[in-house]
């Protein structure tokens, strides 16, 4: 339906659309639920284009529809009429609801049930308003049921609603026919194939799904059967059901018709696109979904980032955010080169196999560049339910790990350049790690209700000239929730982190461990109030120091009264907590494809064995925020406000050489005592806090929702 938007005299042009008395449903709930609509925001500030007309008919129908939308959640004698009034070029258009009392479930009897607790989902509604939506909705959740349990013929066979008129409440009855517990017959399959001859025999497609002739009937089994069949991108449709036969053979047995058509078994990818820690980047993907028979896939991979500021194509830095121009690791393209081989089942069984290798430089801002000349992986996945996701995996790189020369020096000692490649941690890292994982949101990529977990174990053993061997683990706990109260979204979340090394030498109090495996914070995806990494202890490269007299009489560098900072270097922890909680709605007035949104982070990045969690250091930081709806994904702009001053941190200066990785590093934080090196130099200078309100703030785009 659409409504009419030809020419018609102004007295006839709608300028605005209200709605009034309902005990229920918003503005924006009760617009889209009509056909009647004002103009958009282009026809009402700037005059372009032609405002719609008033169609009589349709805003009694309009009136009907609202007035269906409330007796249905439970205002079972709801009225609505709809009023005009002139206004200043047009008119204004309100529907008046006068909802009457609501009606409250009473009580919901069921029958026919074969086990009592299938009803769980109806207890809840008594004592509500009789919403009758969510009464099908939970009808249809106890027939789902039944027919996991193997009831496949299992109905609704009669629904009885007596209304009292004068105590306004309602008796609910129900009558369910279950039928036998039936086990799967005979798999009928078909394969359509893309030529003339189907890649994948009958057989083949039938030992994908894992549904067996003798198997108790469920269908959870088929919708997952489904499910997998399509992940393996190797059919383009799926038709899973089952089969009603005139003369059937027993009554036990249940036989399935599954209908597939193949897709193009290799296809190819090329994607470009533009990130605020990537800037440019070029990815690609050539893809068998046939590689050595059905449900096994191989995978070539490239991806190419930092385009535009890293080296040989830093030919326009200024397409890239300003702390990627400021971060020494964006200085040089990072890229990814990988095959990966994966199967749909292993020997027959639930288990996933994938073995991937692979070549790559990855940097993470202002704290490290991982560089691997070869890498492999050999994982294996099995989901335990539909839900639930378990994954176990070896891992092993050969290459280096570079660090900021700043933080070489403060962590490991190694201050002078000719010092300074002994903090090239592993060469060799082997790893192994464990995922579980239990979704239970309605959308992977932008949930709006539920709930999920997450936490992964990992375990890994290298080695520098700094050490001979080092074993490491780290634990991650992740927990996220949604609610949609009316027409907003609620989200929060928490994150957890432990990062061990038994046994290590603790230098400057802190663990010796990998830097990559160390944990940090902040960023677009963390603490928004925060730069990418910078929560969590900092040390700052200085431009301009003073030379000054130490109370032994001795010659000192110290930061100058106002020094610039040329970056902040995080030094990252061993101890994480991160908390998340975000508002989001869309508001009519603007487009309902436009969300806004108010969100406030916190968080807190310690070392865990010279420091303790103490709660007035955790960092909370509020901010706004738009969401624009698209094909891809919400598109993210986030901007965070940090009030906090800068954290203290030991303030260092490049004594002047051929280049930084040349000079010396000088301690230039103040102190009573006389000259020190850089890895004894404290942390007790704090920068000049910004007076500018702007400076304070923090822009972060993005594709896809914070969490």
């Amino acid at each position: 339906m659409a409504q009419r938007v030809a020419r018609c005299p102004v007295a006839d042009q709608i300028r605005a659309v209200a709605f009034t008395g309902s005990p229920r449903f918003d503005a924006l709930t009760l617009a889209t639920s009509i056909v009647t609509h004002e103009p958009g925001i282009g026809t009402r500030w700037l005059g372009l284009g032609q405002a719609p007309c008033v169609d009589s008919l349709e805003l009694e129908r309009d009136a009907l529809r609202i007035a269906i939308l409330h007796r249905q959640a439970g205002w079972y004698r709801t009225q609505v009429t709809a009023r005009r009034a002139s206004v200043r070029g047009g008119v204004r258009i309100t529907f008046d609801i006068t909802p009457g009392p609501v009606v409250m479930t009473d009580t919901i009897r069921t029958t026919g049930l074969p086990d009592p607790g299938m009803a769980d989902a109806l207890r809840g509604m008594q004592r509500q308003p009789l919403d009758r939506l969510r009464l099908d909705s939970a009808v249809v959740e106890v027939i789902a049921r039944m027919r996991d349990a193997g009831h496949a013929r299992a109905r609704l066979t009669d629904r009885r609603i007596v209304i009292d008129s004068v105590s306004h409440r309602a008796a609910v009855d129900l009558t369910f026919a279950p039928g036998p517990v039936l086990t799967i017959g005979a798999v009928r399959v078909t394969v359509q194939p893309t030529g003339t001859t189907p890649r994948l025999t009958p057989a083949a497609v039938q030992a994908l799904t894992g549904l067996r002739s003798g198997d108790r009937f469920r269908a959870q089994a088929l919708r997952e059967a489904q499910r997998q069949l399509y992940q393996l991108d190797a059919f383009r449709l799926v038709l899973l059901d089952t089969v009603t036969t005139a003369m059937p053979t027993r009554d036990s047995l249940l036989d399935l018709s599954l209908r597939v058509a193949e897709a193009k078994t290799r296809t190819a990818r090329l994607g470009v696109g533009w990130a605020t820690q990537d800037c440019g980047r070029v990815q690609g993907r050539l893809l068998d979904r046939g590689f050595l028979g059905a449900g096994r896939r191989l995978e070539l991979s490239t991806r190419v980032a930092k385009l535009g500021i890293g080296a040989p194509a830093d030919v326009a830095p200024a397409l890239c955010s300003g702390a990627l121009r400021q971060d020494p690791f964006s200085a040089r393209l990072n890229y990814f080169v990988g095959a990966s081989f994966s199967a749909a089942r292993w020997f027959g069984t639930a288990l996933t196999p994938t073995l991937s290798l692979y070549s790559e430089r990855r940097g993470e801002p202002f704290a490290y560049l991982r560089e691997t000349g070869i890498g492999a992986l050999a994982e294996v996945a099995r989901p335990l339910n539909a839900r639930t996701q378990l994954s176990a995996g070896l891992q092993y790189e050969n290459g280096k790990t570079t660090t900021d020369p700043v933080v070489s020096c403060t962590r490991f000692g190694q201050c002078r350049p000719e010092e300074y490649v002994l903090s090239l941690f592993g060469r060799g890292v082997g790893l192994v790690n464990a995922t579980v994982a239990h979704d239970r949101t309605n959308s992977p990529l932008d949930p709006t209700r539920g709930w999920r977990l997450r936490s992964e174990l990992r375990a890994g053993e290298t080695r520098s000239p700094l050490v001979s061997d080092l074993r490491f683990y780290r634990t991650t706990l992740e927990a996220a929730a949604y609610a949609q109260p009316g027409t907003s979204i609620v989200a929060a979340r928490v994150q957890l982190s432990r990062a061990f090394a038994p046994g290590a030498a603790l230098v400057d109090g802190a663990p010796l461990l990998p830097q990559q495996e160390r944990l940090f914070a902040g960023g677009q995806n963390s603490v928004r109030g925060y730069q990418q990494n910078l929560l969590g202890p900092l040390v700052y490269v200085v431009a301009q120091v003073d030379t000054v007299s130490a109370t032994d009489g001795s010659l000192v560098v110290v930061a100058a009264p106002g020094a610039r900072v040329t970056r902040a270097v995080p030094r990252g922890g061993t101890g994480l907590l991160v908390g998340n909680f975000e508002w989001r709605r869309g508001f009519r007035v603007i487009a309902e494809q436009v969300q806004l949104a108010a969100f406030v982070d916190a968080g807190l990045v310690w070392e865990t064995s010279s420091d303790r969690f103490r709660w007035r250091n955790v960092r909370t930081t509020p901010g706004l925020g738009v969401r624009v709806v698209t094909p891809l994904g919400p598109f993210r702009l986030d901007i965070g406000y940090q009030p906090y001053a800068p954290r203290a941190g030991r303030a260092l200066y490049f004594a002047p050489g051929a280049g930084e990785e040349s000079g010396q590093i000088l301690c230039a934080s103040p102190r009573s005592g006389g000259d020190v090196d850089a890895f004894t130099c404290p942390a007790t200078w704090q920068p000049a806090r910004s007076s500018g309100g702007v400076s304070r703030l923090v822009f972060h785009f993005g594709l896809g929702q914070a969490f």
